[in-house]
């Protein structure tokens, strides 16, 4: 019987409830493990919890568990900065098969030096790599990788636009999703009451993902007498200050913090649109997600908004916050919707076809 391949996943987190995170929980649970070894080594735990992985799939021990203090905290980040070759000795054995770098991150931590499969996976647009120092850094990341995964179109092109000598080696992969899983648990019971005339935002609760921008357009709609409700689902830093806010613009009855949800689902059906004012996003699977329930959303520019929205027939793509407030009420007054040929464009964003293209770039 052939020997199992070693497969090494890194990532910046695997337990603070993100996108990347739940692409990855779905990509190892759809792989044979009588074929495949696979440890996954998170740099930051968090207290969410680990996505779901299948028995077998080893979560190493992270490189930080929790905040020691400031003076050490900073300690761990410049050994992360400095000796980034020392901390990768440190936390791994250098004996896999497949290494795959699935986010890109800063502190970075590098490949091994033997001559394995090397994979660079890229969730977001890099145009801020155009900083020179950022720029070099990463350069020999991609350039010792084999393959590069981009996970959209505009994902694809920021990389080629740094990086010309590397588009060879690029592969596009968009996220897959069960979208008969979200189907199931779209139907389980809500706990919580949602009011007709609602939207929400889903998602970590902080300043890149414009979480204080979105409470601002709630605000706007309402002094123009448009009462909406808005639901924010899912946690993080800004979190206190935004709860602070809503009872200073006296909104407490009509905004609502749900908190990090397991099954988002059974909420995210009930609403007239999905809204995102986020500073920068790969493939933003919520937007898929919500298009999987017949929910349109309203975003801001960011990685593959657009080609989600498909020219505008499935989503808006807003460049300030009066065009914003425009969409909002036009999706919650059903003056537009999601246009129905929703269903046939998702095809292309199965889980099958992910894992059938993934799994080729593994054999490849």
């Amino acid at each position: 019987m052939a020997s199992k391949k070693k497969i090494l996943f890194f990532l910046w987190s695997f337990s603070l409830g993100g996108g990347a995170e739940k692409i990855l929980s779905t990509i190892v649970s759809n792989l044979d493990l009588e074929k495949y070894q696979i440890d996954i080594l998170e740099m930051e735990h968090f207290d969410k919890g680990y996505e779901a992985v299948p028995e077998g799939v080893h979560i190493l021990k992270p490189y930080k568990k929790k905040s020691y203090g400031r003076f050490i905290d900073a300690i761990l980040w410049r050994l992360r900065i400095y000796f980034p070759t020392l901390v990768r000795n440190w936390l791994v054995k250098d004996d896999y098969d497949i290494e795959i770098m699935f986010e890109v991150m800063y502190p970075d931590i590098p490949f091994s030096k033997r001559n394995i499969k090397k994979i660079y996976w890229v969730h977001g647009s890099i145009e801020d790599f155009s900083n020179t120092w950022r720029r070099d850094r990463f350069r020999k990341y991609f350039s010792d990788a084999i393959k590069i995964v981009a996970i959209s179109n505009k994902t694809e092109q920021s990389i080629v636009d740094l990086y010309p000598e590397q588009k060879g080696k690029i592969s596009r992969i968009y996220n897959g999703y069960d979208f008969d899983d979200i189907l199931n648990k779209s139907r389980e019971k809500m706990d919580v009451n949602i009011y007709e005339n609602s939207i929400c935002s889903i998602g970590r609760i902080e300043l890149k993902k414009g979480s204080d921008r979105t409470l601002a357009l709630i605000k706007t709609l309402h002094e123009k007498g448009y009462k909406y409700h808005m639901y924010y689902i899912g946690s993080g830093e800004l979190e206190e200050t935004l709860k602070l806010r809503v009872e200073q613009y006296n909104l407490s009855g009509y905004v609502h913090f749900l908190g990090y949800q397991v099954n988002p689902y059974k909420y995210l059906k009930n609403m007239k649109c999905l809204v995102s004012m986020s500073k920068q996003e790969g493939f933003p699977g919520v937007y898929v997600e919500a298009l999987s329930l017949n929910v349109p959303f309203v975003s801001t520019d960011v990685g593959g908004a657009e080609e989600l929205s498909q020219n505008g027939k499935f989503g808006k793509i807003i460049y300030d916050d009066e065009q914003a407030i425009k969409e909002i009420i036009g999706y919650v007054e059903k003056t537009q919707g999601c246009d129905e040929e929703v269903t046939e464009f998702l095809k292309e964003l199965s889980l099958e076809k992910q894992i059938q293209e993934f799994k080729k770039l593994l054999e490849d």
